[in-house]
């Protein structure tokens, strides 16, 4: 898959590049919204991996202008405040955004999402009613393999 990685915090967004890369997906890192957004235009991706808050654009902003512009890759929106989901949820469903991930968050929990990812095509999207959202919850394992990040 072709992936963009859109998170302002450096390190998080740069581990996960890295993981993906390793899993054999073709990624992209930026780390700020407007690059994220600017990368969509110029090119498909099959699926974002976006914080949900960043500096200069939101990442829930970034995705109402892709899906506005008919750009909407599907989408894994991930986040350190859950308490804005009920005030984002409707905007999330708007855009056909299905799943969000809460950080810290495990790897697995990562490529288990991205396995299930369908069609990234905008009509393939249309033809599906309301979404219900993905809310994934932290787990903290620290007695087993991969530390939460």
């Amino acid at each position: 898959m072709k992936i963009l990685v859109a998170d302002d915090n450096h390190i998080l967004a740069n581990v996960l590049a890295d993981h993906l890369r390793l899993g054999g997906h073709e990624i992209l890192t930026t780390y700020d919204g407007r690059s994220a957004s600017a990368c969509c235009r110029r090119q498909r991706f099959d699926a974002i991996v976006i914080d949900l808050l960043m500096p200069d654009i939101h990442g829930i902003e970034v995705l109402e202008q892709l899906y506005a512009e008919g750009q909407m890759p599907q989408t894994i929106l991930i986040s350190g405040f859950p308490e804005l989901l009920d005030e984002i949820a409707p905007r999330l469903s708007m855009v056909r955004v299905e799943t969000l991930i809460q950080k810290p968050f495990l790897f697995a929990e990562l490529d288990e999402v991205l396995s299930r990812l369908g069609p990234s095509d905008m009509a393939d999207q249309d033809a599906v009613q309301a979404p219900t959202l993905d809310m994934r919850q932290p787990r903290y394992d620290h007695g087993k393999p991969g530390e939460p990040l």
